[in-house]
């Protein structure tokens, strides 16, 4: 898992540095794209895995700023089944439905609840209530 953080955030650092636009209009784009790959295939895919689906997340994103929205919706819809408490994943899914022109299917994932844990709801509402003060 420390390899694959490392990944992602070379990853990141590449997205935030602007690489991807510069190569976008070069018509590459991958260094961000590979580094997010690589970080996949370097950890087990579990269910419930939020790490697995951010590195999907940021992937997808990437791929929405080359225009590439088939990839990005393949990415956003594996990251919504890795971890389907991930609510950016399935913003990302309506951007890309609708880019792709399935409204149908747009409307479904943007009205979509991200199904959440309650046990780890419950944990952050003891966290929340620790702290506050009275």
């Amino acid at each position: 898992m420390a390899e694959a953080d490392r990944l992602r955030q070379q990853g990141n650092a590449e997205v935030k540095i602007g690489r991807l636009r510069q190569h976008a209009y070069l018509g590459s784009g991958r260094e961000a794209i590979e580094l997010y790959t690589q970080a996949l295939e370097s950890m087990e895919t579990q269910t419930g895995c939020r790490e697995h689906a951010i590195i999907l997340g940021n992937r997808c994103q990437c791929y929405m700023r080359l225009g590439r929205y088939r990839d990005a919706s393949a990415d956003a819809e594996r990251a919504v089944e890795v971890d389907p408490s991930y609510a950016k994943g399935l913003y990302r899914l309506a951007v890309c439905q609708k880019e792709l022109c399935d409204l149908a299917g747009a409307w479904e994932s943007a009205t979509r609840e991200p199904e959440h844990d309650q046990e780890q709801c419950q944990d952050k509402k003891k966290t929340k209530n620790k702290y506050k003060y009275k």
